[in-house]
């Protein structure tokens, strides 16, 4: 660091030029008196640029800052070490503090009742139980909650970054407030359970955990009490991070001696020690016959799921209905196959309905469907995610619902349904069970009263597993314990196209062979096409083809995949580039910048997280207050495309469609939005578009895989379009994703009945 670099200075915000949305990391434009600090720079606009972990400035008070100067893109920043605010005093200044953040006719109500509202939040009495909430017309707890986050992110927080000594991030600060809910409380944690206490926030593993705490030690910034290198709390730390990393895999069992022999060598000096004694921790299971240890919560799932399945058909509830006279009652006639799944579900409590792609699962599921509604039978659909939900929606033309809402799901209350308030249906039926982790699915059992509910498990098993801990469709299939039918005949098959170049990826086979033309169409319906092209063309060719197809398509029709979200090809650079040419406004009409994306009206977006609570638009000229505490609420799940259909930047509100319900939402909202022409493969299972373009450079070989092609392309519903290189297809198909996760559910399954009765084989 080059200490002539270093200056001090005072000013005020002009703008926040650019905030992370994954972070505090933020730009700011300063106001600052270059007269008096004649050392700071000023850049081309002709103010101070300022960045750092800066989080959400006050724009009315003055800030003294330290900082390192530095050459940006647009000109001199300074990065900064150290900011602290200078506390509003007078009442005029307190008065200007509150209209900041709230609403004019709120701040003189606050002010007017509590004076001294900011000495108040900042002695450590998070509670405010001074405040009645009664005395103050307009202002309910979430207004007066982001009264508390502003001062305390611009006030308390900052002094607390400043006193260990800048090692604990201003982000990790906040985080510990969250948690913890007071500064002596952080203090406390920080000394007695280092390690705890830093891991149990998001976004801090060990690694990170140990080098802060490490310094901390050495600095003498806090007196742990204890040597934390060669310490229990150090070991116990490392052994529960190894396992969430595990998980993190899809992994619910870890093998003992590798994860002895990985903590000998990351953290020798207090892993053989105190290794053996940490395993006894009641928050950790371990089998020593098996050699696996596993997290006590996630062994506890697992066989709390294991004895419900096995034991769910003890006592079939058989219906008295003719599912025989279903097999011609469509437009089109069911298989065989077909036919034994109403037969499955009619004789048995729990039944896994399992199809490729192409094999009619969509159709028989939909007959299923029709039985039930023509016999008096009840039923809920629901999917793990908001496209899959909306996919088994349209095909079916029932209501269907994610798991979350469909079981009622609301934080901070917990789930609606339970074991002491069973749904109440007939059967449940959930699509796209391949998606579902084993703690999702514990909620839904929890839910279900067997004696008056049965489960249909519909999914693919050529699909990509669940992202969460688990491989439960693949578990059960494999245990020979759950009722099943398998859809093996693929229609269309014959006609060369979209299905069978989907079937022979799932099986493996190389089918681009002999590619010599630029473009090559596959079948008689010509729904799948090749394009061979140069890695280096390929986001030209991309948009060249999108422009062409928006003659035919709207842009919500139409979905770029690819297997990483960065670099070139990635689904972040993409959408820079089709925004251009799918949004008649870019570049014209009202936006809102949201860290590094520009929002337009009429722009396709995808929810990036479950939003829970997200206030819904009642379509009234004016915008609902933000700040308002009865505003209806929806939940909008993780994965959902929406499209923006109105910005109001006075209020700073952007307004977004999500499958016809319209929402608004801030610009902290905003951060779990991203845009949504192109996404993800891994985003797309369990949702369709009428047009696929998918990407397979050759830079994406490591990821690509038989699974990931797979379901790229079975997302279509009309064409598909594959933009890369035959031979790095040709690699990828050969390569199967390891289905066959580190869990114990097999072993649990065949210990709880080795008893096959219940399996529906496709030859009777």
């Amino acid at each position: 660091m080059n200490e002539n670099k270093i200056v001090e200075f005072e000013g005020r915000v002009e703008r926040c030029v650019w905030s992370s949305p994954d972070s505090d990391w933020a730009i700011y434009a300063m106001n600052v008196d270059t007269e008096k600090y004649p050392d700071v720079k000023k850049n081309k606009y002709d103010n101070v640029s300022i960045s750092g972990e800066l989080c959400d400035l006050s724009i009315t008070q003055p800030y003294k800052i330290k900082a390192e100067l530095e050459d940006g893109k647009y000109g001199p920043t300074y990065k900064v070490q150290k900011i602290v605010i200078q506390r509003p005093k007078t009442g005029e200044e307190v008065y200007s503090f509150l209209r900041e953040i709230i609403s004019e006719k709120q701040a003189a109500a606050m002010y007017q009742e509590y004076p001294d509202i900011i000495d108040i939040i900042s002695n450590d009495d998070r509670s405010i139980k001074e405040v009645d909430l009664d005395k103050l017309p307009g202002i309910g707890p979430k207004t007066l909650n982001k009264i508390i986050d502003k001062i305390t992110s611009n006030i308390v927080l900052f002094d607390l970054v400043a006193e260990f000594g800048g090692i604990l991030s201003l982000t990790i600060i906040k985080k510990l407030y969250d948690e913890y809910s007071s500064i002596e409380q952080i203090r406390k944690k920080l000394r007695t359970e280092p390690y705890k206490c830093l891991t149990r926030i998001s976004g801090i593993g060990f690694v990170k955990a140990d080098l802060m705490l490490l310094e901390l030690q050495k600095t003498k910034m806090i007196n742990f009490g204890f040597d934390l290198r060669t310490s229990k709390q150090r070991c116990a730390a490392y052994i529960e991070y190894e396992l969430n990393e595990n998980q993190n895999n899809g992994n619910t069992r870890m093998d003992i001696m590798t994860l002895r022999d990985n903590g000998i060598r990351k953290i020798p000096e207090c892993m053989t020690e105190h290794f053996v004694s940490c395993l006894k921790d009641k928050e950790l299971y371990c089998d020593k016959e098996t050699g696996s240890v596993a997290l006590r919560i996630t062994y506890d799932t697992e066989v709390r799921i294991a004895n419900v399945i096995s034991h769910a058909n003890d006592n079939p509830r058989r219906w008295n209905i003719d599912w025989r006279k279903y097999q011609n009652a469509g437009e089109y006639s069911l298989t065989d196959e077909q036919i034994k799944a109403l037969r499955c579900i009619c004789e048995n409590n729990i039944m896994i309905l399992n199809g490729f792609g192409g094999s009619g699962k969509s159709a028989t599921s939909a007959m299923l469907i029709r039985m039930l509604d023509e016999n008096g039978r009840t039923y809920k659909l629901m999917a793990p995610t908001g496209r899959a939900a909306k996919v088994l929606a349209d095909y079916t033309q029932k209501p269907a619902s994610t798991i979350h809402r469909g079981l009622g799901y609301m934080p901070p209350e917990g789930w609606g349904y339970d074991r002491y308030n069973p749904i109440n249906c007939d059967v449940l039926l959930i699509d796209e069970f391949s998606m579902t982790d084993i703690f999702l699915f514990s909620h839904v059992i929890e839910a279900i009263d067997f004696e008056k509910t049965k489960l249909i498990m519909v999914g693919d098993s050529a699909q990509l597993p669940s992202v969460g801990p688990g491989n439960l469709l693949y578990d059960f299939l494999k245990s020979d314990i759950v009722p099943t039918v398998t859809l093996n005949k693929i229609f269309r098959y014959g006609e060369g196209g979209l299905m069978k170049v989907a079937t022979d990826v799932r099986n493996m086979v190389p089918y681009l062979k002999d590619i010599s033309e630029k473009c090559t169409t596959f079948g008689s319906n010509q729904d799948y096409t090749f394009i061979q092209e140069e890695a280096y063309r390929i986001p030209k060719v991309v948009v060249a083809l999108y422009t062409k197809l928006l003659k035919d398509y709207a842009p919500e029709d139409i979905l770029v995949l690819s297997s990483y979200n960065k670099g070139e090809w990635g689904t972040v650079e993409i959408n820079n580039q089709l925004q251009k040419v799918a949004n008649e406004n870019y570049g014209y009409a009202t936006n809102m910048v949201v860290g590094e994306i520009t929002y337009y009206k009429d722009d396709i977006v995808i929810q990036t997280a479950n939003n829970y609570k997200a206030r819904v638009y009642l379509g009234t000229d004016a915008i609902a207050d933000a700040n308002d505490d009865d505003v209806e609420c929806t939940f909008i799940p993780n994965g959902m495309i929406g499209k923006v259909i109105k910005i109001d930047l006075d209020n700073g509100i952007v307004i977004i469609n999500f499958d016809g319900v319209d929402v608004y939402y801030d610009r902290e909202e905003m951060k779990k939005v991203l845009l949504g022409y192109s996404i993800s493969v891994h985003k797309s299972q369990g949702g369709n578009a009428k047009v696929i373009i998918f990407l397979t450079p050759p830079a994406h070989t490591f990821m690509l895989n038989s699974n990931l092609i797979y379901v790229a392309l079975t997302r279509m519903k009309e064409k598909c379009f594959h933009i890369g290189s035959a031979k790095t297809v040709n690699i990828a198909v050969k390569k199967k994703e390891n289905c066959s996760r580190l869990t114990f559910m097999k072993t649990l399954l065949k210990f709880e009945t080795i008893n096959n009765k219940f399996c529906i084989d496709n030859t009777d």
